[in-house]
């Protein structure tokens, strides 16, 4: 047996989980299927520009309301320890990942969307339709596919994509800091091999 949707997005980070909210709140019959469990920490600055917050309202998500910071100054150090500073004339907000994908994954089950923890083993087109198949052996059908699963996944492998051949040369390890900072500040600082 398969479950039918209108539409099947695989992945969810925050393009996922914007498709999800928007098209379950156009009346659409929405299928979100992401690997891992809901809330989770990823590799990621957590800093998004202001230019969002009209498009989070409409999805009904106030970030300030969830703990979000104002963030109105950037830092730049090299790795040879020069240091840029200035302000960002649009500024930004500042929220755990961990917080924000949490809230938009209930957003979007609070507006019909069907969100599933498994794994995309393979998607086929076939008679104007796609069919999905997950690791648990699960079918799904649907009018359309959206792939909001960033570049290096099971699927882009099983699809034997070319880009998956190239080694991927970077390593993100994420830690949380306790400490005295300016919460209206991101910054980037460089080191020979990394950044932080």
């Amino acid at each position: 047996m398969q479950a039918e949707y209108d539409i099947v997005i695989i992945g969810g980070g925050l393009a996922g989980l914007s498709n999800a909210i928007h098209l379950s709140k156009s009346g659409l019959q929405v299928c979100l299927i992401e690997k891992k469990s809901f809330p989770r920490h990823k590799v990621c600055g957590e800093y998004i520009s202001n230019e969002v917050i009209p498009y989070l309202n409409w999805l009904g998500i106030d970030p300030f309301e969830h703990g979000s910071t104002n963030i109105k100054r950037f830092e730049l150090s090299t790795k040879t320890g020069r240091m840029i500073r200035t302000t960002l004339p649009l500024g930004g907000f500042g929220i755990s990942r961990y917080r924000l994908d949490n809230i938009m994954m209930k957003m979007a089950q609070s507006e019909g969307c069907a969100v599933i923890t498994d794994t995309v083993e393979n998607v086929n087109f076939k008679e104007n339709e796609f069919s999905i198949t997950t690791k648990s052996s699960t079918n799904y059908s649907a009018k359309l596919v959206i792939g909001a699963y960033g570049k290096r996944s099971k699927l882009d492998s099983t699809l034997d994509r070319d880009f998956f051949k190239s080694p991927a040369p970077y390593l993100g390890v994420k830690a949380h800091y306790r400490g005295t900072f300016d919460n209206d500040l991101v910054a980037l600082h460089n080191f020979e091999g990394g950044y932080c």
